[in-house]
């Protein structure tokens, strides 16, 4: 199969992501994450389960350099990534912030541009390729896609499935070493959902370094290295998808998996 991505060998395992001790809150009394501690190795593939509101999200956005935090420190690839905000604002490695990519629920594409120039804005603005050497980047990512013959077409042509694999070959576009995803599959169809779940069970044959939010717990099983459950702001546990899904250790973990599965 040929690599969806060709992002450059992470660095060793242990140190590839590091939250220690994060807060971050929204006013007084909306705390998302409470001192909240979490390691990554290069070669995982943590998917992100619990209640709404549990912080999941925020863990993402945060990572992402979106949002700033209160308090705790987090460290990229063995080096200092993002620590509190202080008086000149958010305090994050920039050139580090360029080795993450991030997939949102609702697609982001811009609606004035065609799904080339969706493509090819960031890589000429960010890392300051020519226009030549972007669009065929955007070609071969699309061809691996199936998406080769949507190039010129606008984002109000394409379906929803179509629409969050063009947002994913948007990120994979500047190559990261480590992709976000935050509910990419909730608001599609069923026929759709299984589109851009295959895409990201390439990336992870192709051990592309993964953070899922995602309440699909039969895809999370599918897709895990570890799967990290998350209630108010805290890390209640962690561990192999056959472990958390089959004899989880903590009650609140058996109560949340009860419910959803039941639902599922």
């Amino acid at each position: 199969m040929t690599p969806l991505s060709t992002a450059a060998a992470a660095p060793a395992p242990g140190d590839f992501v590091q939250f220690r001790d994060v807060v971050k809150s929204y006013g007084e009394h909306i705390v998302v994450m409470d001192r909240l501690s979490l390691d990554m190795r290069a070669d995982d593939r943590l998917v992100m389960i619990g209640p709404s509101g549990s912080g999941k999200s925020s863990l993402l956005r945060v990572m992402m350099g979106l949002e700033s935090i209160q308090g705790g420190h987090i460290s990229f690839q063995g080096k200092p990534y993002i620590s509190p905000e202080g008086q000149g604002g958010k305090q994050i490695d920039a050139p580090l912030q360029k080795q993450i990519g991030m997939v949102f629920q609702h697609y982001t594409l811009f609606p004035h541009l065609s799904v080339l120039g969706n493509l090819i804005l960031a890589p000429m603005k960010v890392r300051g390729l020519g226009k030549a050497e972007a669009t065929e980047r955007a070609r071969m990512y699309l061809a691996r896609l199936g998406l080769e013959n949507k190039l010129h077409a606008w984002p109000s042509q394409l379906s929803g499935g179509q629409k969050q694999r063009v947002a994913i070959a948007r990120a994979l576009m500047l190559e990261p070493s480590l992709m976000l995803f935050d509910e990419v599959t909730s608001a599609l169809d069923p026929e759709m959902v299984i589109e851009v779940q295959n895409v990201m069970l390439q990336l992870a044959e192709q051990k592309m370094a993964m953070i899922i939010v995602t309440h699909d717990m039969h895809f999370a099983r599918d897709i895990a290295t570890r799967v990290v459950f998350c209630t108010a702001g805290k890390v209640v546990e962690q561990g192999p998808p056959a472990q958390i899904f089959k004899c989880p250790k903590e009650a609140r973990t058996r109560e949340f998996l009860e419910k959803v599965l039941h639902l599922d």
